[in-house]
């Protein structure tokens, strides 16, 4: 069944220490050890449920072990997550230690209405306007890794470019304030590629595509040379088609 929601549990957004993304992660981890389970997730998976990119999400996880949140787990063929037990005592000492429980459900009902409203205030002004250039960084990846990452030399300069622009104006636009900045970003994007020198563009492309030529020439030499030949076939198939995609952008 597909995921229908992310529980965030109060003890984690309290962590002062984390960002959101870093919560969020955490989040996840801990909704997985309250069923007994480790944490399978990749990266990857992580940074598509998270919509963020996957080094960004790296980072959260190293950062969480570092800080003795979350430790890494031994699994059979790729590694696993578990939330810490020693990092429980954070649950603990925000449930108030031994108040009474009529006292304790009080606090922790007033606390969730005022965090509730943090929340999701945070939330609406992050949609608003990027904390920092590398959101804008990671948005644009994540367009141009659905365009084949044509662009990626160019995005930092273009995401820096748009940050740095709009910040100077307070974050509006000849409508007034901005009340969500992805789908302008968005039109940065488009409009800076469509303004791109298409030979830098592809030059970068083909150097790819060289690169990748080179390993699957490598591949078959060591195939052939051990008489794989169902291998060899399949890395010479992977040559000839590199090789059309050099000879069509150098046209």
């Amino acid at each position: 069944m597909a995921r229908q929601y992310i529980k965030i549990p109060l003890h984690i957004w309290e962590i002062e220490e984390l960002n959101v993304t870093e919560r969020l992660t955490a989040s996840i981890i801990h909704g997985y050890s309250e069923h007994g389970k480790p944490c399978f997730m990749t990266n990857t998976g992580l940074s598509k449920l998270l919509r963020v990119s996957p080094r960004t999400c790296s980072a959260a996880v190293n950062r969480l072990i570092d800080l003795g949140y979350v430790e890494a787990l031994g699994g059979r063929s790729k590694r696993q997550l578990g939330w810490k037990p020693a990092s429980m005592g954070v649950e603990a000492s925000f449930l108030g230690g031994w108040k009474p429980a009529s006292t304790r459900n009080k606090d922790i009902n007033r606390n969730l209405n005022r965090k509730s409203i943090e929340m999701n205030d945070e939330i609406r002004e992050n949609e608003k306007k990027p904390d920092k250039w590398q959101q804008v960084r990671d948005h644009f990846n994540r367009i141009d890794d659905n365009r084949g990452g044509m662009y990626r030399t160019h995005i930092v300069a273009w995401a820096q470019s748009f940050f740095e622009y709009y910040d100077s104006r307070e974050w509006k636009n000849k409508h007034g304030d901005i009340t969500k900045w992805r789908p302008v970003a968005t039109a940065w994007f488009n409009r800076s590629a469509e303004k791109a020198p298409r030979r830098a563009v592809q030059q970068v492309d083909v150097e790819a595509l060289r690169r990748d030529l080179k390993w699957h020439q490598r591949r078959l030499d060591g195939y052939e040379a051990r008489g794989k030949a169902d291998l060899v076939h399949k890395e010479a198939r992977a040559i000839n088609d590199i090789e059309q995609q050099i000879a069509k952008h150098e046209a």
